[in-house]
């Protein structure tokens, strides 16, 4: 994505960083950003996930590059 002029973040749980970041390394993206929520997710009640959702939305969006 980035060879192509366009910002990619990965977004994952905590459980999953050390993996993506293997993945990254291994595809030449060490810089790749991350977003890391916390884990689990799919056991938490779904108004617990939203609000996870509403506090992690923004800096998403940062690391994106989307202006505010």
């Amino acid at each position: 994505m980035a060879a192509q002029g366009k910002t990619a973040v990965a977004v994952v749980t905590e459980e999953f960083v050390p993996l993506a970041e293997i993945m990254s390394r291994n595809m030449e993206r060490p810089g790749l950003r991350l977003c890391v929520l916390p884990y689990p997710l799919d056991t938490r009640p779904e108004p617990e996930v939203r609000q996870i959702a509403h506090d992690f939305w923004q800096s998403l969006l940062d690391s994106l590059g989307v202006p505010q």
